[in-house]
């Protein structure tokens, strides 16, 4: 069986539409110049073949792929869905932090210039915040980004209070958020954007060398915080534009995703790209969403493709388009957690006061899955392994990392099973075993903890109010959720036989 220890890298996902770069300071005429021709040169069969059942013959379905991403918008069309959308919008916009934005506070016999400072630097704070909202909204649903918007801007109101934090600051505020990557993400861009001393980047080319930063954000903020004429695409996005032209083909696609942004880019309106932007997402998160569409709602019903073939052929279903994507297989393992309860005093575990013990914590590495967060020491396996077997990995992790070896230096008070739960992150689902484990130091903490090779690591020895305030991720919070309340029902002497099964949890 090969083992792995938690600290060892484990793939991480992308969070941006890897798509081509868009030039933000053009117009959509220079942005299609920019297109390579040989895309357009392609797309030259079957322009008019209808969408039937999705059992048809590949060849055809082949044709009727490449023949839905052949037109763009007609002119009529791009004005009506302009003038329907922003209307909508202006009407039924969702009441949201990020998109409110101050008045400025100069006065109208104030100097020109003060004028202009002052709405620069409004643009900037306004900017910030897109971008954090942004990040915050991958992956992630509205109304639980909400709270965490608010506390952010709260602690970190600017881009200068936010380059100032440390990276453990910025993971204790993002806990629970999941994609710990994205936080990593914002903390460097803001350092790299202060350090740099220059203003916020403020198009789409100057964005995307911002760490984390791709073409979907940039997009979002060039155009909302800014006023670019550029194009953003997002899974509403892709619905949308979908369903507007009846796109049967894989949105997925490098080339079909290419041709959502020409799109996307063809719909921009020049005066209002921030608002328009944001109304196409808004139609598809709250109208135009995955399942039971809210057709007679909807703004641009009458340019919709998908809704006239499903009227001209039962067999088509609005929610056809797009095409559904099988999502990738997740990779099931496993994990061993031991919450190592250090004792003052070498005596039953039930008669300590919790100021009598602390709970030791280990920092994850730099680089890899979680980076930079705190958690229970654990050991990954890539298979699952019997109570014999789990504990003997623990064993070794706290001799090799902490010379924690019973019965030389320490004392067992106690080591009992806890329970088990399974954690599910994008990629991975994960079976997770925690047990909790007393011990008492005969030389004490601070003979023992001084060794060269303990230094080497991050870890903490804390006790319960400390670990309970601390910004853990779900997992983490979760482990630590079972133990106190295993300790507060009491231990059984047969804690085996009596585990409990747990529901799964989500990232």
């Amino acid at each position: 069986m090969v083992v792995v220890l938690s600290h060892s890298p484990l793939p991480t996902r992308d969070f941006e539409f890897q798509t081509a770069l868009i030039s933000s300071g053009s117009s959509t005429r220079a942005y299609f110049n920019k297109i390579n021709p040989n895309l357009i040169s392609n797309l030259s069969m079957a322009k008019n073949t209808k969408v039937r059942n999705t059992k048809r013959p590949q060849s055809i379905k082949q044709e009727e792929e490449i023949a839905d991403m052949e037109d763009l918008f007609s002119e009529g069309d791009t004005h009506k869905i302009r003038a329907s959308l922003l209307d909508w919008y202006d009407e039924n916009q969702r009441d949201l932090p990020w998109r409110r934005r101050r008045r400025t506070t100069t006065t109208k016999s104030g100097n020109d210039k003060d004028v202009k400072e002052e709405e620069e630097e409004e643009d900037e704070k306004r900017a910030y915040g897109v971008w954090v909202s942004e990040v915050m909204l991958q992956q992630t649903r509205v109304q639980t980004v909400i709270d965490y918007y608010n506390r952010w801007m709260q602690k970190w109101p600017t881009l200068q209070h936010l380059s100032q934090a440390s990276l453990e600051e910025v993971n204790e505020m993002w806990a629970g958020l999941g994609y710990y990557r994205r936080a990593r993400f914002l903390l460097e861009g803001a350092k790299m954007i202060v350090a740099g001393g220059s203003e916020f980047p403020n198009t789409v080319s100057a964005l995307r060398k911002v760490p984390g930063i791709g073409d979907y954000t940039a997009g979002a903020i060039a155009s909302i915080a800014f006023k670019q004429v550029v194009p953003v695409v997002d899974g509403n996005v892709v619905r949308v534009l979908a369903r507007l032209k009846a796109i049967s083909a894989n949105p997925k696609d490098r080339l079909t995703v290419k041709n959502f942004w020409k799109l996307a880019a063809q719909l921009v309106d020049p005066l209002r790209p921030g608002d328009f932007n944001q109304s196409l997402m808004e139609l598809g998160a709250t109208l135009c969403i995955p399942l039971n569409p809210n057709c007679t709602s909807c703004p641009v019903s009458s340019q919709c493709r998908a809704l006239r073939n499903s009227r001209n052929d039962e067999s088509v279903m609005v929610t056809d388009y797009p095409m559904k994507v099988v999502k990738a297989k997740q990779r099931n393992d496993f994990s061993t957690v031991c919450v190592v309860e250090i004792s003052a005093a070498s005596r039953d575990r039930s008669q300590q006061s919790k100021f009598d013990s602390r709970f030791l914590l280990l920092k994850r590495p730099a680089e890899g899955l979680l980076a930079g967060l705190w958690e229970f020491p654990c050991v990954t396996l890539d298979e699952e392994a019997d109570l014999s077997m789990r504990r003997k990995l623990i064993d070794q992790l706290l001799k090799k990392s902490f010379r924690l070896d019973p019965p030389k230096n320490c004392s067992i008070i106690s080591r009992e099973l806890v329970g088990e739960f399974v954690h599910v992150f994008s990629h991975i689902r994960r079976k997770i075993y925690v047990e909790l484990l007393a011990l008492h130091l005969k030389g004490g903490m601070h003979d023992l903890f001084k060794d060269d090779s303990v230094k080497t690591m991050e870890w903490k020895l804390l006790d319960s109010e400390s670990v309970s305030s601390m910004g853990l991720t779900s997992a983490v919070r979760k482990v630590y959720s079972m133990v106190q309340k295993f300790k507060q029902n009491g231990s059984s002497s047969n804690s085996i036989r009596s585990r409990k099964r747990l529901k799964c949890s989500q990232t």
